[in-house]
């Protein structure tokens, strides 16, 4: 994927990037990005992981798995 990804989850606007590193989690702040989490992608669920592959932004397992990032980093206070 070389472009972000943009997911709408409960209002909130997160990006998600994958790099050489891992996968990006991040939440739009205007035009600007503030990087919260990397991960590898293989920790994903397969589903999440396969919408990923195509760019499915709109796959409920892919906002679920991003979700469960952005509230474990919340837990960690982030």
């Amino acid at each position: 994927m070389s472009d972000d990804l943009t997911l709408d989850i409960d209002g909130e606007h997160y990006v998600i990037r994958k790099g050489d590193a891992g996968l990006r989690v991040g939440r739009r702040n205007g035009e600007d990005v503030a990087w919260l989490d990397e991960v590898d992608p293989a920790l994903l669920p397969e589903d999440a992981r396969a919408a990923l592959a195509e760019g499915d932004g709109s796959s409920e397992a892919l906002r679920l798995a991003v979700g469960g990032i952005v509230q474990a980093e919340v837990k960690r206070g982030g």
